[in-house]
C-alpha cells in the first residue's frame, strides 16, 4: 500500500480545496465539502495536523480522509479534552484497501500524544466498533409532535428575533445553566459561539439561534433550529432549560409557523427525554422514535479515571462506603485496573496487583457506557451475562461509583 498511497496530515491551505472536493464527491448531493472547508479555516482550535489524509501518489489526489474535531466537554464541572473523529470519507473505488485502518492508527497516536481524555464519533452503525468505539451517550433523539397536538396560543408574551454577536454573553450564560442539568455536556466558549453565529451559517449545516424576549417578567430564553438534519420535521435541537410552560407554548406556536413557511409537516425535538422541553413535549403526546447514541472510546482508561476521581470520591462520600479503605478492581479480562481507597479518598488508580476481594468483571467495549452513566451495570448485564461483580458488596460499590445519569451534548459547528 505504501507504493500506492501516502498517509499524511494537511500541510497547507491548498489541502482545504482538495478535501472539499473529496467530501462533496463522497457525500453527494450533500455539500459536506463546504462544511469541511469552513471548519478547516475557521473552527476554533482546529489545526492542519488534525486532518488525516490518504493521498494517491500517482495522481496526488486525496482519496480518503477525516478530521479530528477538538471539543471541550464538562463532566460535573471537570473539563474534558475531547476529540471527535469527524467527516469520514473514502472514494468508492479506493475502499476495502485498509486506508481507514492506516488513518486510524495516526489518529490514535495523536490522541495519546496530546492527552485527549476521550474520543467519539457520530458515525454509521457497526463500522466503528472495529476501532474500539461503543455507544455511550444519547444522541439524535426524535420526539415528533404533530401540529394538531400544539395548544392554541391565547396571549403572546414573547417576541422572537435571530441571535447576533451581541447575544453571545447571554448564550454563554444559558449554556452554563444548561450544563447544571446534565452530568456530561458540551462547553462552548466565546470563540465557538462566534463561529456558530457567523462562519457556520455559511454552510448548509448551520443553525438559526432565536432569542425569545418576554413582554412581562418571562425570559429571555433561546432556541436553536438547524438548517439540516434527520427526518422531515422542523428540528428544534436546543432550548433554555429553565423554560416555563407559558414560554414553551409560545415556542411551539412560533415553530409551527416556521414549519409552515418551510413546508415541514411536523416538529421534531432533538432533545433529551428528561430535558425541560423534552418532558413537556412528551406530555403533549409526542411520538418517540428510536434514539441514537454517540460512539465513544477512552485512549487511556487509567488517565480518565484519575482525571474524574473527584466525581468518584464525591459519590463514595455520599454513600454507605464513605470511609472505605481497600481496592476495587475493574477486571477487563485481559487487563485489570485497581481503584485504591483510603478512608473514602481515592489514593491511586493503577494496574491491578495480586488478588482483590472486590472485583468487578466487565468487557472493555462496554466500559464507556458504564463509566459515563449511559447504562447501569445491571442493564449491561442483559447484553453481556459475563458482566458481573464477584460479591454483592462489590455490586453496590459499582452502582455507587458508576450510576446511570443524564447527559446531553449540544453541537459546536
Amino acid at each position: 500500500m505504501n507504493d500506492i498511497y501516502e498517509i499524511r496530515r494537511a500541510v497547507s491551505s491548498s489541502d482545504a480545496a482538495k478535501l472539499c472536493s473529496l467530501f462533496n464527491d463522497v457525500f453527494h448531493p450533500q455539500k459536506v465539502g463546504e462544511l469541511a472547508e469552513t471548519m478547516f479555516h475557521h473552527l476554533p482550535r482546529m489545526e492542519m495536523k488534525y486532518w488525516f489524509i490518504a493521498e494517491e501518489k500517482a495522481s496526488s489526489e486525496i482519496v480518503s480522509a477525516f478530521t479530528l474535531i477538538p471539543w471541550t466537554w464538562s463532566y460535573k464541572g471537570i473539563r474534558l479534552n475531547v476529540a471527535e473523529m469527524g467527516i469520514v470519507g473514502t472514494q468508492e473505488k479506493h475502499r476495502q484497501r485498509g486506508l481507514m485502518r492506516s488513518l486510524n492508527r495516526e489518529f490514535d497516536k495523536t490522541l495519546e500524544e496530546e492527552g485527549f481524555d476521550l474520543t467519539f464519533i457520530q458515525g454509521i452503525p457497526g463500522f466503528y466498533q472495529k476501532f474500539g468505539f461503543q455507544y455511550s451517550i444519547p444522541l439524535e433523539n426524535h420526539l415528533n409532535l404533530a401540529f394538531s397536538k400544539i395548544p392554541e396560543l391565547k396571549d403572546e408574551h414573547f417576541m422572537f428575533r435571530l441571535a447576533g454577536l451581541d447575544d453571545i454573553p447571554f448564550l454563554m450564560k444559558e449554556d452554563e445553566k444548561n450544563r447544571s442539568y446534565y452530568d456530561i455536556s458540551s462547553f462552548r466558549d466565546e470563540a465557538i459561539w462566534r463561529y456558530l453565529l457567523t462562519h457556520s451559517l455559511e454552510t448548509e449545516y448551520g443553525s438559526e439561534y432565536w432569542i425569545m424576549e418576554g413582554s412581562d417578567s418571562f425570559g429571555p430564553y433561546y432556541l436553536r433550529i438547524p438548517e439540516e438534519g434527520f427526518g422531515e420535521g422542523l428540528i428544534i435541537s436546543e432550548t433554555s432549560e429553565d423554560l416555563n410552560y407559558e414560554a414553551f407554548i409560545s415556542l411551539l406556536n412560533f415553530c409551527k409557523r416556521k414549519a409552515g413557511e418551510r413546508d415541514k409537516p411536523y416538529l421534531r425535538f432533538n432533545l433529551h427525554n428528561e430535558s425541560t422541553a423534552g418532558r413537556m413535549v412528551l406530555s403533549l403526546g409526542a411520538e418517540q422514535e428510536t434514539q441514537h447514541a454517540c460512539q465513544i472510546k477512552f485512549p487511556d482508561k487509567i488517565s480518565f479515571l484519575k482525571k474524574t476521581s473527584p466525581i468518584l470520591e464525591k459519590r463514595m462520600k455520599d454513600s454507605c462506603f464513605n470511609n472505605f479503605s481497600g481496592a476495587i478492581r475493574l477486571d477487563f479480562y485481559t487487563e485489570n485496573i485497581d481503584l485504591v481507597w483510603k478512608h473514602g479518598r481515592l489514593e491511586n488508580v493503577r494496574p491491578g496487583e495480586g488478588d482483590c476481594a472486590e472485583t468487578f468483571c466487565i468487557s472493555p467495549e462496554h466500559f464507556p457506557a458504564l463509566c459515563l452513566g449511559h447504562r447501569s451495570w445491571r442493564e449491561l448485564r442483559y447484553i453481556k451475562p459475563d458482566i458481573f461483580p464477584q460479591s454483592k458488596r462489590c455490586g453496590l460499590m459499582i452502582e455507587t461509583l458508576f450510576p446511570a445519569t443524564v447527559s446531553w451534548i449540544h453541537e459546536q459547528y
